[in-house]
This record gives C-alpha cells, sequence and structure tokens, in this order.
C-alpha cells in the first residue's frame, strides 16, 4: 500500500476542485501490496475466474486477478504465456502496475479511464474492468438462511478505520431515538481479532474511533460491538438484518453491500459514496435499498425507511441479474475480445454456459466449469500467500510444459 492517502475526501462529499485533479487525488493511492512490503506477503490473493484450457488441439489463455500483481509478474515472468494479468487495488484508484492486461478497476466511468489513458500512455492498450475482488462474491455461499427471522435492525460490518466512518452511524442512532422513540437493535461486525475486552490489544487508529463511537453514544444499549465472525457464519447475520448500512465516503468497492445484497437483505449507503470515482455507475441496482444524504438525520430517515418498508426490496433479486460469479466471468470474457476470437461458439453473456469451456475444463482439471467458478476445489481457484501462489502456478506450469 503505498502514496498520499486522500484523507480530506473521508468527511468531505463535496471537494472544491476540478474533476480531473480529484482523479489524481484517488489515484495518488493504491492498497495494492507492493514486493518491499513482505509483511503482507501472506496476505496477496491469487484468484482464477477463468483457468487456461487446452482442449481438441485448440489452448486458450486463462486469467487471473491479483493486488499483488507487479510483485507476481517479477517473481514469475513467465506466467502471460498462459495467463492474462489482472491487478486489483483495494481501493477506488486505479493500479499502479503497468504491466497487467487488465484493471479491475471498480467501476464503468468511460471519461475518467479516458483522462487516465490519456495521461499514462503506456497504459493506452490495458483492459479497464468495471469489477473488483468484492464482486466475485459467492452467491450460493452468501445466500438466505433458512427459516431466519429479522432481529437485527440495523447491522454494519466493517473495520473501525476513520475512513469508515462508524462516528456517524453512532450519531444517526441516537437521532432514531429522538425522532422516533425506538432504540434499534443494531449490531457491529468489526472484523478484527482481539483477545481483551477494552480492545487494548489492536491498532491505535481502530482503538481511537472505537473510543470517539463510545464517547458518543455513551452507553452500550445502542450498540452491540461484535468484534469478529468467521465467514461462514457471516449470511447468519446478513438474514437476520433488516439492513445493512455503510457509512463511508470513499474506499475500494466495498463486499459487505455485495455479501447483504445476495442474503437478500437491503443496504443503505450515502449517495456521494465513491461518487467521484463511478461517475454515473450505479452503486447498486433496482430496488436494492436506499440512499442517504451525508448526515446523521438523513441516515436515521432512510434506515426507518428501510426497515419498515421491508417488501418494498428486492436485493437478492437484482443482485442475481447483475452480479455473482456467472455474471462476473460474462463481463470478463465480454470485455476481453481474445475470448470472443478464440473460445468456439462464444455468445456473449453467456461464457458460463459455454459447451467447448465446460468441456475444456472438465478435461483439464476434472470439474465443471460451474464447479470451478464456485470453488469446488479451491486449491486451484484461490490461493493466498506468496507460497501457495508458487506452488499453483509452478501446477499450471506443468500442466503447460512451461520450464
Amino acid at each position: 500500500m503505498k502514496g498520499k492517502y486522500p484523507r480530506e475526501y473521508f468527511l468531505n462529499p463535496n471537494i472544491d476542485k476540478p474533476i480531473q485533479e480529484i482523479w489524481d487525488d484517488i489515484d495518488a493511492y493504491t492498497g495494492e501490496f507492493m514486493e518491499d512490503e513482505t509483511n503482507l506477503h501472506k496476505e496477496i490473493d491469487f484468484i482464477i475466474p477463468i483457468p487456461p484450457l487446452k482442449y481438441k488441439n485448440k489452448t486458450t489463455k486463462g486469467v487471473f486477478f491479483t493486488q499483488g500483481c507487479e510483485y507476481l509478474l517479477k517473481l514469475f515472468p513467465d506466467i502471460k504465456k498462459i495467463f492474462f494479468a489482472g491487478a486489483y487495488t483495494m481501493w477506488s484508484s486505479y493500479s499502479w502496475c503497468d504491466k497487467a492486461d487488465i484493471y479491475f478497476s471498480c467501476y464503468e466511468n468511460k471519461e475518467r479511464e479516458n483522462y487516465h489513458k490519456n495521461k499514462y500512455q503506456n497504459k493506452k492498450d490495458i483492459i479497464f474492468l468495471p469489477l473488483q475482488d468484492a464482486d466475485y462474491t459467492n452467491e450460493y455461499i452468501m445466500a438466505p438462511t433458512f427459516n431466519t427471522p429479522k432481529t437485527i435492525d440495523v447491522l454494519c460490518v466493517s473495520t473501525p478505520a476513520k475512513v469508515k466512518n462508524i462516528p456517524i452511524l453512532a450519531k444517526a442512532l441516537l437521532e432514531y431515538e429522538k425522532k422516533y422513540k425506538k432504540i434499534l437493535n443494531t449490531v457491529w461486525i468489526m472484523g478484527i481479532k482481539t483477545k481483551t475486552k477494552d480492545f487494548s490489544d489492536i491498532r491505535q487508529d481502530y482503538r481511537t474511533q472505537i473510543n470517539q463511537i463510545k464517547e458518543i453514544l455513551k452507553s452500550e444499549k445502542y450498540l452491540n460491538m461484535i468484534p469478529f465472525v468467521e465467514h461462514k457464519d457471516l449470511a447468519k447475520y446478513y438474514s437476520r438484518a433488516k439492513c445493512c448500512v455503510l457509512t463511508s465516503l470513499i474506499e475500494g468497492k466495498n463486499r459487505s453491500l455485495n455479501e447483504s445484497m445476495s442474503c437478500n437483505t437491503p443496504i443503505v449507503v450515502f449517495k456521494d459514496h465513491n461518487k467521484y470515482a463511478r461517475g454515473n455507475h450505479p452503486i447498486f441496482f433496482g430496488n436494492s435499498g436506499e440512499l442517504a444524504e451525508f448526515s446523521p438525520e438523513s441516515l436515521a430517515d432512510t434506515i426507518h425507511k428501510v426497515i419498515n418498508n421491508q417488501d418494498n426490496y428486492c436485493p437478492r433479486e437484482n443482485y442475481l441479474k447483475y452480479n455473482g460469479r456467472k455474471n462476473f466471468v460474462d463481463v470478463l470474457a465480454n470485455k476481453v475480445p481474445y475470448y470472443k476470437e478464440n473460445i468456439p461458439n462464444f455468445e456473449q453473456t453467456k461464457f458460463h454456459e459455454n459447451l467447448w469451456v465446460d468441456l475444456a475444463t472438465q478435461d483439464n482439471y476434472q470439474i465443471s466449469y460451474h464447479d470451478f467458478i464456485y470453488g469446488k476445489n479451491p486449491l486451484i481457484t484461490h490461493v493466498r500467500g506468496t507460497e501457495n501462489i508458487r506452488s499453483l502456478i509452478e501446477f499450471f506450469y506443468s500442466r503447460f510444459n512451461i520450464k
């Protein structure tokens, strides 16, 4: 993670600058893991939505994406013989890796993309893809749990990082009680591992935010703070919630929004969320939730609207129309001209159903393409850490005769 973190954007939805300068500010920071950040190498993800395939005398390249693209391409320069290299950053910036073939760029924003390519002529041939790792949510794992009553009014799944603006949620809970004469059952899953009740063993900046929230609320009755929930148990919490709230103005593509909608729980988010990076790209599609103004009062009112009109929302239905892994690989294949030119009987929006791809995947990896993208064998689809990545790349090298 490198560059200048644009802290002035955290609490200000209306930056008074030309849009090109704002884009430069966003791109001045990257959430990628670099070669010299050795403490992060064990966290590097290597995700394969399309594998390299060889079937009936035809060989096609696969796609991997990672937040450590520049470093991995230096370690394994021959990998581009069988893969297109996809780079993403856990931020709304464009990747800094100029050797990548694809930028997983969060949103479709042609004006911003053209500005970036004109500024960096060496990137003019890179494909910009309106996806990020959060969009690769498994919609069959993150799904409504059976016969689950809605016992949580508000769920927030977020770290206590300053960029997340959790204090504004605390203020909204007080506003809600004042206006609607009710204390909401609010659960905050913080995504941190701690062995202490006072959080004394976590990062100082996280402790500062937690202490600020406690000072605002003055009582534990407003907010149930849960440090950590295993990923396999998150769907139960989303399913129990009447709404899931995100309070950040700027970050990368937020995972909790995808997971909440996939679990059929409507979302509440500020209308200015990532607005400079998004352009006209929507935060969500259809009646999946509501947008609030950036104030505690508006947030409280928007929460009230959602939790008292549950039948007005169809988040999972909308999510499955546009998101989930099948849609992810379809968008990816459509945006990369190579696949239209090389995959037999290629059809737009139907890459995940392509018969040649399915037969080739079964022949090469002994699972169907559907099972491949949904992680039936995670050892060949998604690994983490450089040593595991090395083992997987060596597996592909051996399959495709790369020495």
